[in-house]
């Protein structure tokens, strides 16, 4: 929204009149209409934004007297490319160069190519400026994959808090960036995975659960005895609104908690589905209330969904079997006739 790093440096798009207009807006009392726009609808909507999570990095400013003209980067989000060695059944090609790989799409595929001369200028920008910053979300694709992580990393002071959202599935002993990020006092893992063994392999397709729990336990091992935190990014769909209880169960045998994401909009919702499928989610999660013990972080999600689910109305459950028919026929052919056979009361109830 700012600027195309190949058509200059970064240095010009900090500085550039359109930053200084967006900056002007906000010490005027007023968020920028137009580059704002996420955060405004999020917390109108009564979320948290990414001004929030900014804020609270930051040190206190007076933003009225604040100079315009000075940049310096407290938080960094990197997504270098679309570089992933998984192609998990609710991505695409536009995250993942293992699904632009399958479905012939160039233009995402080519997306790791258009941009790397000016990796190296980016780094050598994180470097100059380090010291102002608190935090990098190393984000992807796969970012346990990237060299440019692995470049990066050797550029930031140990003080520097890292959170790594990763699919936790490559080896660790073949990319360097996993054992930097072990080696540093820092560093925040979501580990973003959401099913276990068989089920896990359908929807993460790509890698094994043998891989996935080996690098898990090792992750689990450090948060348990560090100052390193983290714990599952699970996102709830119709591949787990009925095993939510097994994934618990999961965590808690290696001491760490899950963090639920909804999906929503689509035919993965549950949320979204026929009576039937609503009912056995409802089921899932009553039987979630009574095993484990509910942190508040989980009363509001298990709330909000079981509600949500209560009150269904849409039916995309053909708009899914169709979606399956073509994943398992087409993209995933080693996969036919999996669903059915792992989700057998779902399949049934579609």
């Amino acid at each position: 929204m700012l600027g195309k790093n190949h058509n200059g440096t970064i240095e010009s798009i900090l500085q550039s009149p359109l930053l200084t207009e967006i900056k002007q807006s906000i010490q005027n009392g007023i968020l920028h209409p137009t580059y704002c726009r996420g955060c405004i609808d999020r917390e109108d909507a009564g979320g948290q934004s990414e001004r929030d999570w900014h804020n609270n990095i930051s040190k206190p400013f007076n933003v009225k007297t604040a100079n315009l003209d000075n940049h310096a980067p407290n938080l960094i989000d990197v997504r270098w490319n679309n570089t992933c060695n998984l192609a998990c059944t609710y991505c695409d090609s536009y995250f993942s160069t293992k699904w632009a790989s399958i479905k012939g799409d160039i233009t995402n595929n080519e997306q790791n190519h258009t941009i790397k001369h000016q990796y190296q200028q980016l780094i050598d920008y994180i470097e100059k400026h380090n010291t102002h910053v608190k935090e990098v979300a190393m984000v992807g694709g796969e970012p346990l994959m990237m060299k440019e992580n692995n470049l990066l990393l050797d550029v930031l002071p140990d003080d520097v808090l890292i959170t790594v959202i990763s699919n936790m599935t490559p080896d660790f002993d073949k990319f360097p960036v996993p054992n930097k990020l072990l080696s540093r006092k820092r560093v925040g893992w979501s580990m973003s995975f959401d099913n276990i063994g068989k089920r896990f392999e359908y929807v993460r397709w790509g890698s094994t659960w043998e891989q996935l729990d080996k690098n898990v336990t090792t992750v689990a091992n450090k948060i348990n005895n560090s100052q390193q935190h983290g714990g599952i990014h699970a996102v709830y769909n119709i591949y787990n609104c009925t095993q939510l209880c097994e994934l618990k169960q999961y965590a808690l045998g290696k001491g760490i908690n899950i963090l639920w994401q909804q999906v929503s909009g689509d035919h993965f919702d549950p949320i979204l589905h026929n009576a039937k499928v609503r009912k056995l989610a409802i089921n899932e999660i009553q039987k979630y209330r009574n095993m484990f013990e509910i942190s508040e972080s989980d009363k509001n999600f298990l709330d909000s969904t079981e509600n949500n689910l209560q009150h269904g109305t849409t039916d995309k459950s053909k708009e899914f079997l169709e979606f399956t028919e073509k994943l398992e026929n087409y993209w995933h052919p080693d996969q036919q006739g999996k669903f059915l056979e792992l989700w057998p009361d779902i399949a049934e109830a579609l």
